[in-house]
């Protein structure tokens, strides 16, 4: 993902069951110890949110699917798997500045 990343900054983040979740910033990825078992994602969507008023971090892992021309970013999980799972928390890794940030083009509108 991290090199031919189809994504852009601000392509809209909706939930499985329907829920915008914000807006796309960045990416992050993970430089060490990448385990999905033991939930350490090797990349992470950093999306803000004006509505939930705060910042999530989405493991790559959960993409669904991508619609480029509506600038809409799909999940595999429901806003409950978002809050049981706590990812309007910041990793310890980005936290820790043990991350590689991916910037993102804007979309032209």
């Amino acid at each position: 993902m991290q090199e031919n990343s189809p994504f852009k900054k601000y392509d809209r983040v909706i939930t499985a069951d329907g829920v915008k979740l914000g807006e796309l910033l960045r990416i992050h990825h993970r430089l060490d110890d990448v385990n999905p078992d033991l939930r350490l994602y090797a990349s992470y969507l950093e999306v803000w949110s004006l509505d939930f008023a705060g910042h999530f971090y989405i493991p790559a892992d959960y993409i669904d699917d991508y619609d480029a021309d509506g600038g809409t970013i799909y999940l595999t999980d429901t806003m409950r798997t978002v809050q049981t799972e706590t990812w309007d928390r910041t990793p310890s890794f980005i936290a820790g500045r043990k991350s590689q940030r991916q910037e993102l083009p804007t979309a032209v509108l």
